[in-house]
């Protein structure tokens, strides 16, 4: 008989070996994005561990958490915030530049983890967003992930670590733009239909730049996208796959349809600038005015020094690392991407030049920039234009690093290389002066970088990923000095009256309580209890000030309910702090105070009986040292760690009713006839155009009880004795509209920047809502937009699959084999 034998089983080490390879590639595809968010963690770990916020960008606690408060509780109403009725007595909100509406992260964020911690988690998210993108285009433009690593490691980094982490338009720019890019890389490497998903993504990105920064930041990615897409077309027509025509057409194309797509951005804003005080931009703001008595013009003569860029390698601040910076003249060497580095290095050269008082300062430049539609925003602040050297200088670096890594020199051909950036960064900064501790981190950079260089050349099997880890250690360093530092300025060391400050400066740690601030106090509660009426804070010798109480915002003055407080806490100020505002508030502001207000303040400085009236403010929070303004007396009702609050005696209230006023012309006449002396609002209106009814004797025949349903939904019932009008202490806008007992009615101005509605004897029901035309506009011209879009792939799709499947000419029908052959 024979022996069945069973055969042995195979070693069990095949499957484990493939369980490790399949996780080592896992790895090395993760490593570099891993790498960059662990980073950014880490360098912003206050913001996105503590529950803190900070008060080292003015702005964040006065502008930028106020709005994503209103944002977030509008999105959890269901409800498009049309209407910000807490600050300037009414202003509009979605439609503004700076609002949040359709930036998908600051909504994302705001909705979901609310009032301060959608903030906290919008300043973590964005050098997340900026490093990960760039990650993305380096690697779809054929890069290893070493150097795509690289590049998006030294973006997220400068970003998170300094000041630009807080500057939120800025940093908006810098997470979406490389995400623009993407799009216009897949747009040219794909084919078919796929073309057009890569370009709806890079529309969808460029939306998110324009609602993040219209201006400089939105100006300085379009123009690194034009000098990309037109690169890379010059690129493909020379390689032979694209023809000339073809490669305008998708130039032409795919520029055209960023702006078509994202109308639902443009148009509302732009429709709002033209009616604000930005109007006639800041070149002209005394354009928006019926008359002001004083103002600033903030639209200076000069650039900034052009040594600027030395300060990339400054820490603590907005540090690039020292493999980024070693790494810029590899690139010029690297022929196979020379359309890229042209593309980049020619967008950082005319964005730096535009830096400079040579350029910004010329007479024939300026006159040129002024004749140009916003133009004069480039004039208001050019060193703006730095940011975009946070973009240019990673891709060039990480284009280098490839280089480096693909076509690796002799040691002694790489010190040359190496030699032009250490002495332009580190040598000639300090022979002309400069801080030596401002190099420290940079100069121990260089020395790792040195060694991992020599490894390199060596074929050095640890080298390249040891190039990454220099630097993220690098940058580490600096982003912890960053955090912890708690001095003053960080100067470079070739600053003078004549160069301004180069450093993006330190982020420092955050330690503004978000649990604190957020608690309302006694003087808030008492406010928010009776709900009745505006509140103005005065606080001299802050009141003098040209930018307000920006920078009031000490712990100790948060009882004041100064900018931005009162939106989280649900109260009106009468004051606020924006560069969008409505003309006849911002005319208004500055007609009566005696000293230049800056143009996006509003500040009373010293409050009259009329103002009180006029603006419907019913409380006044003052500091305890502080007389009253003269001829104002009030009840204290709170008191709160040194300030006071008052009920004041001589208060009008949001609506009131009156049978006398005085009909005006225009708006000039309706400015002056509020500021002459004897005008009380309290008696009698002062109306622009004819309200259908007449005039009677001064006095306040009937009663009107306003509320709020929401905030573009407002409700007054009125009692009149006489045909009146009932006047509406909210700033007048062109989208408010009224009706009187269901039937449409006008609203007029009043007493220059307020509302009225005319109303017949009787009792009433009037209801003013708020609209705004072009929100709904701007999406359906988007929607068209998206939807050609969406029907040209299908249509691209359908044709390239009725290609397939055309039988070839040399076919015929019976060329097939007969069946069971």
């Amino acid at each position: 008989m024979e022996t069945a034998i069973r055969a042995a089983p195979p070693p069990a080490t095949a499957p484990a070996a493939q369980r490790r390879s399949r996780l080592r590639t896992i790895g090395a595809a993760v490593a570099g994005p891993a790498t960059i968010v662990v980073c950014v963690l880490i360098a912003l770990r206050g913001f996105a561990f503590l529950p803190n916020l900070t008060n080292q960008h003015p702005d964040i606690l006065s502008f930028w958490l106020p709005r994503s408060c209103l944002m977030g509780s509008a999105l959890a109403d269901g409800r498009v915030p049309l209407w910000n009725p807490f600050e300037m007595a009414g202003t509009p909100f979605a439609a503004d530049a700076q609002s949040g509406w359709l930036y998908l992260p600051s909504m994302l964020t705001s909705a979901v983890f609310g009032c301060g911690d959608g903030l906290r988690a919008f300043i973590v998210l964005n050098p997340i967003l900026a490093g990960l993108g760039l990650w993305w285009f380096l690697r779809k433009e054929g890069l290893g992930r070493i150097a795509g690593t690289v590049g998006g490691l030294s973006l997220a980094m400068a970003a998170a670590a300094s000041i630009i982490a807080i500057s939120l338009p800025f940093v908006g720019f810098l997470a979406w733009t490389p995400f623009v890019l993407v799009g216009a890389s897949g747009f040219f490497s794909s084919r078919g239909g796929m073309r057009f998903v890569w370009m709806a993504l890079a529309a969808l990105a460029w939306s998110q730049v324009a609602t993040a920064h219209l201006s400089h930041g939105l100006a300085m990615a379009t123009a690194l996208v034009i000098a990309y897409v037109v690169g890379r077309a010059i690129h493909e027509v020379r390689a032979g796959t694209l023809s000339a025509r073809t490669a305008v057409l998708f130039v032409l194309g795919f520029l055209t349809f960023l702006p078509l797509a994202s109308l639902a951005i443009l148009i509302p804003r732009f429709v709002l600038l033209e009616r604000s005080s930005l109007r006639a931009g800041y070149a002209a703001l005394e354009g928006t005015v019926a008359r002001a008595s004083v103002m600033e013009r903030p639209i200076p003569d000069h650039g900034i020094w052009s040594a600027w860029p030395l300060a990339l390698a400054s820490t603590p601040g907005a540090y690039l690392g020292a493999v980024t910076l070693l790494a810029l003249p590899f690139a010029f060497r690297d022929g196979g991407r020379r359309f890229l580095v042209a593309s980049f290095a020619v967008a950082g050269v005319v964005g730096y030049l535009l830096t400079l008082t040579l350029v910004v300062g010329a007479g024939w430049f300026r006159s040129l920039v002024l004749d140009v539609p916003f133009g004069d925003v480039l004039l208001h602040n050019p060193g703006r234009l730095r940011f975009l050297a946070f973009l240019v200088v990673p891709v060039l670096s990480a284009i280098g690093v490839q280089s480096l890594l693909e076509r690796r020199p002799s040691f002694k051909e790489a010190l040359r290389w190496l030699a032009v950036p250490a002495a332009l960064f580190l040598g000639l900064p300090l022979v002309a002066g400069a801080n030596a501790g401002r190099l420290v981190v940079f100069a121990i950079g260089v020395a790792a970088t040195l060694v991992v260089v020599r490894g390199l050349v060596g074929r050095r099997t640890w080298a390249p990923v040891a190039l990454a880890g220099v630097l993220a250690v690098d940058l580490l360093a600096g982003a912890l000095w960053s955090s912890a530092y708690r001095g003053g300025t960080v100067y470079f060391g070739l600053e003078s009256a004549e160069h301004p400050v180069l450093v993006h400066g330190p982020l420092r740690r955050p330690r503004v309580d978000l649990d604190r601030y957020l608690a309302p106090g006694p003087i808030a509660r008492t406010i928010a209890e009776r709900d009745d009426g505006r509140y103005l804070a005065w606080v001299p010798p802050a009141a003098y000030f040209n930018k307000g109480y920006l920078f009031t915002q000490a712990e100790a003055d948060r009882p004041a309910l100064l900018l931005g407080r009162a939106i989280p806490f649900g109260l009106h100020d009468a004051l606020g702090y924006s560069p969008i505002q409505a003309p006849r508030y911002w005319s208004y502001i500055r007609a009566t105070n005696r000293l230049p207000v800056f143009y996006n303040a509003a500040v009373i400085q010293i409050p009259s009986v009329e103002d009180f009236r006029l603006l419907g403010i019913r409380y006044l929070i003052a500091h305890e040292s502080q007389p009253l303004p003269p001829a104002i007396d009030g009840e204290i009702l709170a008191t709160e760690r040194g300030y006071r609050l008052y009920e004041l005696d001589a208060v009008q209230p949001r609506a009131s009713v009156t049978s006398a006023w005085t009909v005006v012309d225009d708006d000039a006449g309706a400015l002056d006839a509020v500021l002459t002396d004897g005008f009380d609002p309290a008696r009698t209106a002062v109306v622009e155009g004819d309200p259908g009814i007449e005039s009677t004797e001064p006095g306040m025949l009937g009663t009107a009880t306003y509320s709020e349903i929401r905030p573009e939904d407002v409700r007054i019932s009125v009692r009149a004795d006489a045909p009146s009008l009932v006047v509406v202490r909210n700033v007048w806008e062109p989208g408010w509209v009224a009706s009187v007992d269901g039937a449409p009615a006008p609203v007029l101005h009043a007493d220059y920047l307020l509302q009225a509605v005319p109303v017949p004897e009787g009792s009433h029901e009037i209801r003013l809502v708020y609209r705004e035309p072009a929100i709904g506009l701007g999406i359906a011209l988007s929607a068209v937009a998206w939807a050609l879009l969406a029907l040209a792939a299908v249509a691209v799709a359908a044709i390239a699959r009725r290609r397939r499947g055309t039988p070839s000419a040399s076919a015929t029908p019976d060329s097939s084999p007969p069946p069971g052959a």
